[in-house]
């Protein structure tokens, strides 16, 4: 008993300390030099590295090869330049990928009818709202189809699973699911109906976000590894 209520205690600081980190990402992106963020974001992320490699069970190292793919994707965004975000949007796709396939795997997916008809109204939501702005490059609309392709997969897996008669009780499935949809939002209705306000940003929002993402699919992959760990 001594020893589990270390091991809480640690857990708690971690996520504390995560959490604070990702406070002091938002402050600077706010109020200081954006490139403060190449310091601060590693560290949020090795975090929540640490986080799970102390309270994982199994310590899949696809989770950790996931979690690079975010890291090295967040990175390049944090500039503006074309060419460095699409470095961003590949190392997004594969981690994209990883992503879909890991929930997949967690939530035991026998019938992929279900997921994939549960994905068709997000699709056609996102590709709607690109399709209504008239200064997208083509190049651009390839990057971005593929993206709407894959966050509309994972949320339909998600809303399936949500469905499922057996499957309501993973709260942190859905809350990530949630965020991720409304992270995607965010950054679409700033990138193409809001890019030329200078005044309004949605970055400490999208930020905000990000970390409740990474945050919340940690514990929905430590839950189902405690529970099939038991």
């Amino acid at each position: 008993m001594k020893f589990r209520g270390i091991d809480n205690d640690i857990e708690k600081v971690l996520i504390t300390l995560y959490f604070f980190t990702g406070i002091i990402e938002i402050a600077f992106q706010m109020y200081m030099n954006i490139y403060f963020q190449y310091i601060i974001k590693p560290l949020e992320f090795l975090l929540l590295l640490a986080l799970y490699s102390y309270t994982s069970p199994i310590k899949n190292p696809l989770y950790f090869i996931n979690l690079l793919f975010v890291l090295i994707g967040r990175m390049f965004f944090i500039s503006n330049e074309i060419g460095v975000v699409r470095f961003a949007l590949i190392f997004v796709f594969f981690h994209r990928i990883i992503e879909i396939y890991y929930v997949a795997k967690l939530t035991r997916i026998n019938d992929y009818i279900p997921p994939i008809l549960a994905s068709i109204p997000f699709l056609f939501y996102f590709l709607y709202l690109v399709s209504i702005p008239d200064n997208v490059m083509v190049q651009s609309y390839i990057s971005l189809i593929i993206q709407i392709v894959l966050i509309a997969a994972l949320s339909g897996i998600v809303l399936s699973n949500y469905l499922s008669a057996n499957n309501k009780k993973d709260i942190w499935l859905i809350i990530f699911g949630i965020m991720s949809l409304t992270q995607t939002f965010v950054v679409f209705i700033e990138k193409f109906y809001l890019s030329d306000l200078k005044l309004i940003s949605f970055r400490p929002l999208a930020l905000f976000l990000n970390t409740i993402v990474c945050f919340s699919f940690y514990k929905f992959v430590i839950n189902n590894e405690r529970l099939n760990n038991d």
